[in-house]
């Protein structure tokens, strides 16, 4: 630390964040409906209610596409919302099939269904479920089911920037820290997407910011190693993705305090601290091995195999949706400049602040044992574009902005560091941080407060995720900045009607058998 505040102001940056943060998250009173939280919230319900990872199509009827043959020449085919006892019994005979959504893969037992996007944010869902359940049947509740929801994506983001925060302010003082916090917090994505709704990189997000904050750390605290290995483990549990950062943290704790053998001397953090420097390695696997070993379990027992995820098993049907024929087939370039550049997903374009943790990761190497830390960082957005670019829907699907790369925010704003402690006494450089973060914050609150998944992303049956109409994503009279701030209020509205739609159900959220009725609802 360059320098001592009084316990006031120590405060004072941590909750001036959390609080303009969450603030802004609720503002708009409504959460974002999305069928990938859908699946973190339903399971973790389930898992409430049955203490059961997996799930059956009679359970939940309205997370499939049905198909009913009601004679060998008459088939029907679309949506149950409600079951009986002529469903069940056509199920049973095989004349009633159903054909999961993108949230529901398939396991190694037949009919049963797990969590697309593994057990992470399910489990971080689950106290607060359980709380809730104490006071009402949260089964017949979906109202709280979504909004609760919503509150603990909220306060999770938000503290992910307070970790921002705090890790910044291990090398600048209090305001360019809370600066650099909010250009993530509202700057991003994690605004108008991760703060809505409980995504798997909801919680990934936060995790990813305490992992760091002890990382950056651990000099000063070594024994934040094995909180670090436990907060990138756990990262790792919500996305797998995390196993990037996992391996780029090990390799650096061994860089920074390598092995000692007899007659070498050591160096890092052990030659400046002698033979008494901790085992920072061995320390931080200790932490994440148990998150390891259930991810790894949990694999092998419901989909074959410790590195099969929910992904891995959905993921050819998922890319033939979108006309792929792989799921690593997009040009490089192309998902590059799309990620960059694209006037409806570009980072650049939503987010531009971000352009200044390019810039910052230039900069570390004019001192890089000053930034030591900050280059692992580097590394993991590195890694994070090119497989987010390779992948085949490089757009994230129905999004606002570049979904796939929201996660690359966290470190992203911390690589702003060196830009932040050369530009702080230029007027005309702290100029541009700040025209560059207002103009970031507009867009996201266009999202935050219009957005839907259905107005742009579809408008006029034209899908983005269809290769015909995916040059819509390149229009920049088309654009979703463009139509949502010229149709503000339409989609204001149309957000509100399909909110109202996802309430408006009134059987319980997973049921554990079906019910016996003599009515035959129409599929």
């Amino acid at each position: 630390m360059w320098f001592k505040e009084t316990t006031r102001r120590v405060w004072t940056g941590p909750v001036v964040v959390f609080c303009v943060c969450f603030g802004a998250y609720l503002s708009n009173g409504t959460p974002l409906t999305s069928g990938d939280a859908t699946g973190n919230m339903l399971f973790s319900v389930n898992l409430l209610k049955h203490h059961s990872f997996l799930i059956t199509p009679p359970q939940v009827p309205g997370a499939f596409v049905w198909t009913w043959e009601h004679t060998p020449e008459t088939t029907s085919r679309g949506e149950i919302t409600e079951w009986d006892n002529m469903k069940d019994e056509a199920y049973r005979a095989g004349h009633l099939t159903a054909e999961p959504y993108q949230y529901m893969a398939p396991t190694v037992y037949p009919d049963q269904y797990a969590n697309t996007f593994g057990i992470g944010a399910m489990l971080i869902l689950l106290p607060v479920y359980a709380a809730l359940d104490l006071v009402t049947d949260l089964v017949s509740n979906r109202p709280l089911w979504w909004y609760s929801a919503k509150v603990t994506a909220s306060l999770l983001t938000a503290w992910a920037a307070v970790f921002i925060f705090l890790t910044m302010r291990q090398f600048v003082t209090s305001l360019p820290a809370v600066l650099g916090a909010l250009a993530f917090g509202l700057g991003t994505s994690a605004w108008t997407l991760s703060s809505q709704a409980l995504w798997q990189q909801t919680p990934y997000l936060f995790f990813l910011s305490l992992g760091t904050w002890w990382l950056v750390g651990v000099e000063a605290r070594p024994r934040g190693a094995l909180y670090c290995g436990a907060a990138f483990g756990m990262a790792t549990l919500c996305r797998p993705t995390g196993a990037m950062i996992v391996v780029l943290a090990g390799l650096y704790l061994l860089w920074l305090a390598p092995p000692r053998f007899p007659g070498v001397a050591p160096g890092g953090v052990s030659a400046r601290a002698g033979t008494s420097a901790p085992p920072l390695f061995l320390t931080y696997v200790i932490g994440g091995l148990p998150f390891a070993l259930l991810l790894g379990a949990y694999n092998a027992y419901y989909f074959g195999g410790p590195f099969v995820f929910g992904q891995d098993v959905v993921v050819e049907s998922m890319a033939q949706t979108r006309g792929a024929t792989g799921a690593w087939e997009t040009p490089l370039a192309e998902g590059l400049a799309g990620l960059l550049f694209s006037p409806s997903r570009g980072l650049f374009v939503y987010s531009p602040v971000m352009v200044l943790g390019f810039i910052g990761a230039v900069m570390t190497w004019h001192d890089p044992r000053k930034y030591a830390p900050l280059i692992p960082l580097q590394v993991a957005v590195l890694v994070q574009f090119v497989v987010s670019a390779k992948w085949y829907d490089w757009w994230g699907g129905w999004s606002y902005g570049p979904r796939p790369i929201v996660d690359t925010g966290v470190f992203l704003a911390l690589l702003m560091i060196p830009v932040i402690i050369r530009s702080w006494s230029a007027r005309w450089m702290r100029g541009i941080f700040v025209t560059l973060l207002l103009y970031s914050v507009a867009v996201q609150v266009v999202g935050a407060w219009a957005y839907n998944e259905y107005s742009w992303n579809n408008k006029n049956d034209e899908n983005v995720d269809q290769p015909e109409h995916r040059s819509r994503l390149w229009s920049i009279k088309d654009s979703q900045i463009v139509y949502y701030v010229t149709s503000f209020q339409a989609a204001q509205l149309r957000k509100e009607s399909i909110l109202h739609h996802f309430l408006a159900f009134d059987g319980p959220i997973v049921s554990v058998s079906p019910p016996r009725t003599s009515s035959e609802p129409t599929p």
